[in-house]
């Protein structure tokens, strides 16, 4: 019997020092038991901006920095979705990110960036307004909104071409092994004329595909020239068939929707010579900014 109560004795005992132990843990401020919501502050270098549309780079944007900030780390990470709370722009004109404050730091960043948006067509001015998502679960938020001007009184008068003649062709000229040649090995400048002649190159960078970029020009008819410039398979050490290249050329106006198309042009062998030229489309500009483009 005594065997027994000494056993049930030093079980107690055991117990009581496993949940002293526990609860000392508790107030190492390890614990998530005694986890306190810290006050985070929003700020931006920015607020109350005004944009204008010309100023907003196409592919990267304009982008505004948000800043949040707490006193003194916590030992969890806090997620803090920037959200649109207000104004007249769609999805469409702008980029949230989420601040992610890690835990045992102070502070961290996320960007707000606001968009050039090439599906909606040619805007009025627009407004938007951004601050923090309503569900911060682990954190009180204090009050703040960056707040943005969108002006739209310009128009883009850009249009952009893709031209791309990838592709290979594979032969056997005799040998036990078969021969693969890269249609892009053969180096492509593009051109623009007029009825007067040749104004000069809108791509020539060596690249395939090419990406001529076309603005500044009058009103008018004007002609895109394909010219070889490189063609390796066009000396006595080529040995392959004569075979038709086939070019694919695309375009889009950013904000024009409706700028926009694709076609196929085979006017290409891959035994042309370097210094040759050949139409691919013709382009029809009106109002300084309204294209139409038609294969040649």
């Amino acid at each position: 019997m005594k065997n027994k109560l000494k056993s049930i004795f030093l079980l107690a005992l055991s117990a009581g020092v496993l949940a002293t132990s526990c609860s000392e843990d508790d107030h190492t401020g390890a614990s998530m038991i005694n986890y306190t919501s810290p006050t985070v502050s929003l700020t931006s270098s920015e607020n109350n901006v005004v944009i204008d549309e010309s100023t907003i780079d196409p592919d990267d944007g304009y982008v505004i920095s948000v800043t949040a900030s707490i006193a003194e780390p916590v030992f969890a990470d806090i997620h803090i979705p920037l959200v649109q709370t207000g104004g007249t722009a769609d999805s469409g004109d702008f980029e949230a990110g989420t601040i992610i404050i890690v835990s045992g730091t102070t502070s961290a960043s996320a960007n707000v960036t606001i968009l050039l948006d090439c599906e909606s067509g040619v805007e009025g001015d627009e407004t938007l307004a951004i601050g923090a998502a309503n569900n911060i679960a682990n954190a009180n938020m204090n009050p703040f909104t960056l707040n943005v001007s969108i002006e739209n009184d310009w128009v883009n008068d850009v249009l952009v071409m893709e031209i791309d003649w990838h592709g290979e062709l594979t032969y056997n000229s005799g040998l036990p092994s078969e021969n693969t040649i890269e249609f892009c090995d053969i180096d492509l400048d593009y051109l623009i004329a007029d009825g007067t002649g040749i104004l000069g190159y809108v791509a020539g960078t060596g690249d395939c595909p090419e990406v001529p970029e076309l603005n500044g020009f009058a009103d008018g008819t004007y002609y895109i020239l394909a010219e070889v410039y490189d063609n390796p398979f066009s000396s006595a050490a080529y040995d392959g068939p004569d075979t038709v290249i086939t070019q694919s050329i695309s375009w889009s106006q950013c904000g024009f929707p409706d700028t926009t198309g694709a076609f196929d042009n085979s006017l290409m062998m891959t035994s042309t010579p370097d210094g040759t030229q050949f139409p691919v489309a013709t382009i029809e500009i009106s109002g300084g900014y309204n294209y139409t483009v038609t294969p040649f």
